[in-house]
């Protein structure tokens, strides 16, 4: 049990123990008319004897049962709202105060084995919960009764009529006890103060008052009218509180459909605002995270007929967008992508996860479901929570029509990238490629905006062919791809330029950095490109060429951009191979 649970519990202990106590010193100070029975129950039922009172007792628990049981919401949503304490008020009136109060507190303790037995609640979560508002009932009402003794007031409540300011000064302190004791567990919960107390005096308050003046009331005429009379007004008490829990029911389901509905309106849109892969998923996770009570969200995919695997994960402001390597793949199959499920959740964080920050621990409140397209997964989505209780599997419903809304949007994209995409590699194929410089190089001449252009040619390629075989080939330029587009921004341009050639559009990159970033390029190739332990001997080198705009004499034709780029090129691979030379 965690420290807040701990604080929790023992202050439901401190509850109960000062409301114990409270009724204690009634006993000990022997206040009149406080635990003898009233002469109204056998007034009411003089056939039952001595046994009058314990059957009107009975009569009024099992009704105050029933009144919780169908409880109703708060138009805020934070509390529930039952006519049982009618009952109970009632009870104090006919019988005695402290039979009212037990009624309340009895009406608790089967309220929350109800819970536990059919609503399969743990105890443990339940015992606090018990404790806390069976012993803010015998402290609401204890105090109440005692500020009413203290002002005079006696025990025949319906005979003598007392005092109406009495009755409201006692009310109001039955109103601001209750509330109060509810405090200290407001702030410990780090609940918005401002909130509770507003809700406080706009809602419980006029709550209380109604369910007060009614548990009068049913006293009244049972005493006035008798027992027929007091037996219907008591069931259509019970009627009423069942038939406001159905609306209030049907009002809430209606309200969160429409909540739902604007959800999934919002991440549908946001699904179909973009052809582009990345900033598509990412602005749906964005917007799913904002409606959802998660920590954080994870989209897990790969393209089908690629080898490519996104990852976007949303956590707070916080966000990350990148390709996964190759070597992930076989982690990526043994995924259960099968149904959703908590497990699938465990599974798809542990995936999120660098491998370099292993050990790492497994939110408490987590969900995950597989995204399908013709009944075959192809990635996953989960939904994460560091706080425990969260009720993700709530929102699964809602979760599985976003995650098909995404399925639609990454579909269009990947038709999309159908045009615009070299197959093996995944990079931008050339037809594309020339679009976007063309772009590019209009938008430079009028905001004088730096650009670079870098060209690489794997150097004796073909002896990879020769010795490894094609399919080895093919795996060295899917590993090349991948190797490109995570050296490379988002907004630059990676490109197949033909064969084992690839050409790079760098956006916004001044010289020095264009010069650092081929380095690196070509590092990366040299030691990445083809592992070791499948080389057989065999190393892959690189030539690369180098274009930057502040070299540039006023072309403004691709033609000859790319011919200057292509005699660099030459040049580095007649002088040695495995080098970069600048165009002149």
């Amino acid at each position: 049990m965690d420290d807040a649970r701990w604080r929790l519990m023992a202050y439901g202990l401190f509850q109960f123990f000062l409301g114990t106590v409270l009724w204690g010193l009634f006993a000990a100070f022997g206040a009149p008319g406080t635990f003898a029975p009233s002469a109204e129950a056998g007034r009411m039922l003089p056939a039952a004897g001595l046994w009058a009172p314990w059957l009107l007792l009975g009569v009024l628990f099992v009704a105050s049962c029933a009144a919780n049981y169908y409880k109703f919401w708060f138009d805020s949503g934070h509390y529930y709202v039952s006519f049982d304490i009618a009952f109970a008020v009632a009870t104090l009136v006919l019988v005695s105060p402290f039979a009212g109060t037990a009624v309340a507190v009895l009406t608790t303790g089967a309220d929350y084995a109800h819970r536990h037995f059919a609503g399969g609640k743990p105890l443990g979560a339940l015992w606090h919960r018990f404790l806390t508002t069976a012993g803010n009932r015998l402290i609401r009402f204890g105090l109440a009764w005692g500020t009413y003794l203290a002002l005079g007031g006696d025990r025949d409540l319906l005979v003598s009529a007392p005092a109406a300011w009495r009755m409201l000064v006692a009310f109001a302190v039955y109103f601001l006890s209750n509330n109060l004791f509810f405090l200290p567990e407001e702030i410990m919960a780090r609940a918005d103060l401002k909130a509770y107390f507003k809700e406080s005096y706009t809602q419980d308050l006029g709550y209380s008052f109604v369910i007060c003046t009614l548990g009068y009331f049913l006293g009244l005429v049972a005493v006035r009218l008798g027992v027929g009379p007091f037996l219907l007004f008591g069931a259509f008490t019970v009627m009423a509180t069942y038939l406001f829990s159905r609306l209030t029911g049907a009002q809430r389901e209606l309200q969160s459909k429409v909540e739902d509905l604007t959800v999934l309106s919002r991440v549908t849109s946001a699904a179909s605002s973009d052809l582009d892969v990345m900033p598509m998923v990412e602005s749906f996770t964005r917007s799913l995270a904002r409606h959802l009570p998660a920590d954080g969200i994870g989209v897990i995919f790969y393209q089908r007929y690629a080898t490519t695997i996104y990852l976007v994960q949303v956590e707070g402001d916080k966000s990350r967008s990148t390709y996964l390597p190759e070597e992930r793949r076989f982690q990526y199959d043994q995924l259960p992508l099968s149904e959703p499920s908590r497990r699938l959740g465990e599974r798809l964080f542990e995936f999120l996860q660098p491998l370099e920050t292993a050990p790492f621990m497994i939110p408490p409140s987590v969900f995950g479901l597989p995204l399908l397209h013709g009944g075959e997964p192809f990635g996953g989505i989960v939904v994460y929570s560091y706080d425990k209780g969260v009720p993700l599997e709530k929102k699964a419903e809602l979760l599985e029509l976003c995650a098909q809304s995404l399925v639609v949007g990454l579909e269009n994209c990947f038709l999309h990238l159908q045009a615009i995409q070299d197959p093996l590699t995944g990079l931008y194929n050339r037809s594309y490629f020339l679009y976007r410089l063309e772009e590019e190089l209009s938008f430079s001449a009028r905001h004088r905006a730096p650009f670079a252009l870098m060209m690489l040619d794997l150097d004796d390629f073909k002896a990879v062919n020769d010795h490894l075989g094609h399919a080895t080939g093919d795996q060295v330029l899917r590993r090349i791809g991948d190797i490109l587009r995570r050296e490379t921004r988002r907004e630059d341009v990676p490109a197949r330029y033909g064969g084992d050639e690839f050409i790079l559009l760098l956006l916004g990159c001044q010289k020095e950095a264009a010069l650092e970033k081929v380095a690196r390029i070509r590092k990366s190739l040299a030691t990445r490109a083809l592992p070791k332990e499948k080389a057989a001997g065999l190393l892959i080198g690189c030539s690369g060429s180098l274009l930057h705009s502040d070299d540039l004499r006023g072309e403004q034709d691709i033609p000859t951009l790319l011919r200057r780029l292509d005699d660099a090129l030459y040049k580095a691979k007649h002088s040695g191979k495995n080098r970069v030379v600048e165009a002149t």
